[in-house]
C-alpha cells in the first residue's frame, strides 16, 4: 500500500521535489502552470511573490480550498543588479548569462507559500552567491554539457556549476531551489506536519 502524501507540492521541479523526498516526506505533485513574464519595471522580489501567490491560487483552485493536505508553490529567481535571469532559452543566452556572472555576486531569490487549514504563510528567502572567473575552455565545456537547460540563471549549483561559486552566503538549498529550512519550520508552524520528521528521515538505520 502506498503511504499516505504529507505534502502538496504545486510544482514541477524535480529539484524541489527530490530536496523534500530527502527529508523522508511523501509527496503529492500537482504542478500547475501560470504566465511567468514579469510586468514592466517589476523588481525581482516582487515578481517572485507574484509568482509564487498565483501559482498558490492556481493549484487551491484546482484542488480545492479545504483540501486536507498543506500546499506548496514557489518561485526562484536569480538576480544580477537589478535584472532577473530567467531560463535560457538557448546556448547563445546561457553564455551571455554566465559571462556576466563570472566573477561577481548575485542573488539567489525563492519565494513560497504554503496553505493549510484555512492559513497561509509566505515568505522570500535570498541567498548571495559569488563566481570565480570562467575560462573560454571551462565556459564551453559547460554549455556543451547541457546542464544550463531549463536553469534559472544558466546553472545549477548542485552540479558542475558548484565548482564556479567561491561564496555562498545563506541558504544553499535555496539556491537548488527550496529553502527548506524555512519551508519545514513553516510547516511545522502551521502544524502541517504530524508525521515530521520520519523515522530515520525516511532512511533505514545503520
Amino acid at each position: 500500500m502506498e503511504p499516505a502524501p504529507d505534502l502538496i507540492l504545486a510544482s514541477a521541479s524535480p529539484r524541489r521535489r527530490e530536496l523534500l523526498e530527502r527529508l523522508g516526506l511523501v509527496l503529492r505533485i500537482e504542478p500547475v502552470d501560470v504566465d511567468e513574464t514579469p510586468a514592466p519595471d517589476e523588481k525581482a522580489r516582487a515578481y517572485a511573490q507574484r509568482l509564487a501567490a498565483e501559482k498558490g491560487d492556481a493549484a487551491l483552485a484546482r484542488l480545492g480550498r479545504q483540501t486536507a493536505l498543506p500546499v506548496l508553490t514557489a518561485d526562484t529567481v536569480v538576480v544580477l543588479g537589478d535584472d532577473i535571469l530567467g531560463k535560457p532559452a538557448n546556448q547563445d543566452e546561457a553564455a551571455a548569462m554566465l559571462c556576466r556572472l563570472a566573477g561577481r555576486r548575485h542573488e539567489v531569490m525563492t519565494a513560497y507559500r504554503v496553505h493549510f487549514g484555512g492559513r497561509m504563510v509566505e515568505r522570500v528567502v535570498s541567498t548571495g552567491v559569488t563566481f570565480r572567473s570562467l575560462d573560454p575552455a571551462e565556459l564551453r565545456a559547460y554549455l556543451d554539457s547541457g546542464e544550463w537547460q531549463g536553469k534559472a540563471g544558466a546553472y545549477a549549483i548542485q552540479g558542475i556549476a558548484g565548482a564556479f561559486a567561491i561564496e555562498v552566503r545563506g541558504s544553499f538549498s535555496n539556491v537548488v531551489g527550496l529553502p527548506l529550512a524555512e519551508v519545514i519550520a513553516d510547516l511545522r508552524a502551521l502544524e502541517a506536519l504530524p508525521r515530521y520528521p520520519p523515522p530515520a528521515f525516511g532512511g533505514s538505520a545503520r
